[in-house]
């Protein structure tokens, strides 16, 4: 006998696997039923787009989140009796948020609908208005969302959640989803069979009465079809049994129900009922790991990367079988910002984050830059978590963290503690699209990608605050370990007396800095930035001084300011600082665009990139007008600059002079200063410390690229102290191990300058995996060359040593 539907869809609810599903609808006569089948968005072609979503599982369920804070925001609107896409509508996420959650007399300020800046029983409260809930087996769990969002009628279903490039939220500017199709995304990793559930009832106070049913519950199911016939491919379909007619379209199950227990409790999944919104249940859904979603290595910190900032909080519970206290079942997500904004002290370096604005290509993009302490990072990202593109709170595309060992930025000693959060929300459409695929999972490899992929090398490269916390990591990492080590240098230079060629080649003639042989120098005052600037000129110059210079063709341009002010001014979220540009031509006040500027700010030097127009040619003269302006100004600074056009120059690097302060250049008795030497670094790493850089047994080898404030390139060498090969040789070198160990090391640190040379063939990118894998495949070979080719005659027979 049937059950009533709202019996079944309690079932489905409760059900935790997608056989118990096949089940319940076998049971009620719907399973084996085509014509109660529907195709999903009407289109029996529709695996082409909906099987072509996120290729990562957590992507995808990270789509269906960002729809629940779509629904809530536009039940706001609604219930606000504003209409989503009107002209008094919000124009952006945020103002939405502190607009209609908030409630804010100035939604639009920089601090308004930010939930970093709500209290924690703000964020517990609104949390509980979209959750999601993890039921079912720790191998193959089930994922249940639910929201108070503004819910659908039975009638919207084929045109809502059920639809397919529809241009449901295009004209609607403070929601995230656009392209309508984010949301199939999940299907691919929902078992075997693509089994979702929904269920749903629209909020009766904005409610269109005159729609049928619209005061009922709705429930459907998608699930995946294999091919038949003449399909080319699977088709998603969903269950819509009423008035199913031979063209296969009938409408989606409804029922009478004044609540629906749809949110969790605890550990407890549908226990807390809800008058109107939204459940989708995943089932048996394909997550790597079978962890406690709640703990570091859970699904609530794999979506932190991937909705690093959401418009509203959520709350993830625990439902499965394992232990606990009441309290550890449920936890509010807030997003990896909030997180590391709460516990900064804890985890994150001085000075950090900080927060700087840069304009590439006409687009504006703001970046917040992340120094973790010392294993502090592997709470909050993952280990290739580099560089996060977020729009309105999601992530849209990653850089590998290998971005920051890239020759151009030397910055692969703190790659494992460095993440950049790159908000393009402001970016244009059209800018969004070259740079985003629509999957909203990865980059575009477009020209406008390659661009900011440039412009972030070189502002990172020049970064004072990044360059002196790599310093203070690499010092942190070496400092005691080279104390008791035998000095490289004295052994490499014996080497390379021997052989001018090698000298020649690695070394070049010339000594680079080296972080630690110091000379002692007097301590400089320690700056303290002021939380508003009371001048702002250029370097070495009084306010007012129109400066005059040249500028080389075809080249970036660097403008020096020295000002009073904090280094994060053009970067923090409350009361920022704002500089503008205008740019003409002397000779007529032709207004000039500058597309790609950025400025930063560290410890009183302001520091403006600039890229000229490129049709501008030499001897054309430019008027460059700087002004530097926050809320607390009667009037900005003024800063002009005469700039003319002259030949491009191949420069020959030299050592940057140190800057004047800190430390100082007198000497004396205060802290260590760089002195001049030229040579690598090489640092033994015992079987405890593997871990930290990524070793086995058999690994020998690894870079990091040292900052310097030129362009030249040194590194520092890890040596693998307990190396399969190398414990071996030692066993039968009683006596002589500090010998062996020493040739072990030289021997690949000669093997590794090499490779860094032979890479400049090809300007490689990845050079510390190249030498990281050559010298794991060296490593079984080095000692034995090095002990029996000086024993070799010229007929190629190893020397016998003469008996005594």
């Amino acid at each position: 006998m049937f059950e009533n539907t709202k019996g079944m869809c309690l079932r489905l609810i409760r059900a935790d696997s997608e056989d118990e599903v096949v089940k319940i609808l076998s049971e009620n006569g719907y399973w084996d039923d085509l014509h109660a089948w529907r195709d999903f968005g009407d289109n029996d072609n529709n695996y082409s787009t909906a099987g072509a979503q996120q290729s990562d599982p957590v992507a995808a369920l990270v789509e269906k989140l960002v729809n629940s804070a779509d629904a809530r925001l536009m039940n706001e609107c609604l219930s606000s009796g504003i209409q989503p896409d009107g002209a008094d509508a919000p124009q952006s996420v945020r103002e939405a948020v502190a607009r209609f959650i908030e409630k804010s007399s100035n939604p639009t300020s920089d601090a308004a609908g930010r939930i970093e800046n709500w209290t924690p029983s703000e964020r517990r409260d609104n949390a509980r208005k979209i959750t999601l809930a993890a039921t079912g087996l720790r191998t193959s769990p089930c994922f249940s969302i639910a929201d108070t969002g503004e819910g659908q009628t039975p009638s919207a279903i084929p045109n809502t959640f059920m639809s397919l490039n529809k241009s449901n939220k295009l004209r609607t500017p403070f929601v995230q989803g656009k392209f309508n199709m984010g949301g199939t995304g999940v299907f691919r990793f929902c078992g075997s069979r693509s089994i979702q559930l929904i269920v749903t009832k629209r909020n009766p106070s904005v409610v269109d009465l005159a729609e049928p049913d619209s005061d009922k519950w709705s429930l459907t199911v998608v699930r995946r079809d294999d091919p038949t016939g003449g399909e080319r491919s699977s088709v998603f379909r969903y269950l819509a049994p009423v008035d199913a007619g031979s063209d296969r379209k009938g409408g989606v199950l409804r029922f009478e129900s004044d609540t629906m227990p749809i949110f969790p409790e605890g550990n407890e999944a549908y226990a807390r009922p809800a008058e109107y919104g939204s459940l989708i249940k995943l089932y048996n859904y394909k997550l790597k790991g079978r962890s406690h979603i709640l703990m570091k290595d859970g699904l609530l910190s794999a979506v932190g990367t991937r909705l690093p900032n959401p418009a509203l909080p959520m709350m993830f519970h625990e439902c499965r079988d394992y232990g606990g206290h009441s309290g550890s079942f449920s936890n509010p997500f807030t997003g990896l910002l909030v997180r590391l904004s709460d516990d900064r002290t804890e985890n994150l370096e001085d000075g950090f984050p900080f927060e700087e604005t840069i304009t590439i290509e006409g687009q504006q993009l703001t970046l917040r830059i992340f120094g973790f302490k010392q294993k502090r990072a592997e709470s909050y990202k993952g280990r290739s978590d580099g560089i996060l593109f977020v729009v309105n709170g999601q992530t849209h595309g990653i850089l590998d963290s290998r971005f920051f060992g890239r020759k151009a930025v030397k910055l692969g000693n703190i790659s494992d503690s460095l993440l950049v959060y790159v908000d393009c929300s402001m970016m244009e459409r059209r800018a969004q699209e070259e740079l985003f695929m629509n999957t909203r999972e990865s980059l575009a490899g477009s020209e406008l990608r390659r661009e900011i992929e440039k412009q972030l090398e070189r502002a990172f490269a020049k970064n004072q605050m990044l360059r002196k916390f790599a310093n203070k990591r690499r010092e942190e990492k070496i400092q005691d370990k080279l104390d008791n080590d035998k000095p490289l240098e004295e052994t490499l230079k014996s080497i390379m007396e021997k052989s001018p060629s090698l000298s020649s080649l690695f070394l070049g003639g010339s000594r680079l800095t080296d972080a630690f042989k110091p000379a002692a120098v007097k301590p400089a005052d320690e700056f303290v930035g002021k939380q508003f600037p009371s001048y702002f000129r250029f370097k070495g110059k009084p306010q007012g001084y129109r400066l005059q210079r040249t500028c080389e063709h075809d080249r970036s341009i660097r403008i020096n300011f020295e000002t009073d002010v904090e280094n994060n001014y053009f970067g923090r979220s409350k009361d920022r600082g704002y500089y503008y540009i205008s740019c003409k031509l002397a000779t007529d006040d032709t207004e000039l665009s500058i597309l790609s500027h950025h400025m930063n700010v560290f410890e009183g030097t302001a520091t403006l990139n600039i890229t000229l127009p490129d049709f501008l040619k030499v001897g054309d003269g430019v008027t460059l007008e700087v002004r530097v302006s926050d809320d607390s100004m009667a009037s900005p600074f003024e800063n002009i600059c005469e700039l003319t056009i002259v030949e491009k120059t191949q420069h020959v690097h030299r050592p940057s002079p140190p800057r004047p302060k800190p430390p100082s250049d007198e000497e004396g008795d205060g802290v260590q200063a760089p002195s001049k030497v030229g040579l690598p670094k090489a640092i033994w790493v015992d079987e405890a410390d593997w871990e930290d850089h990524g070793f086995d047994k058999f690994s020998a080898v690894k870079i990091e690229q040292v900052p310097t404030d030129d362009d030249r390139e040194t590194y520092d060498f890890y040596i693998n102290a307990d190396n399969f090969y190398l414990k071996n040789e030692l066993k039968s070198a009683v006596g002589s191990e500090d010998v062996l160990k020493e040739q072990f090391k030289v021997g690949l640190v000669l093997s590794g300058l090499a490779l860094i040379h032979d890479s400049k063939r090809d300007d490689s990118e990845d050079l510390e995996d190249r030498v990281f894998v050559a010298t794991k495949a060296l490593a079984m070979m080095i000692l034995p060359i090095i002990n029996l080719l000086g024993d070799l005659n010229t007929d190629g027979d190893v020397l016998e040593e003469d008996a005594a």
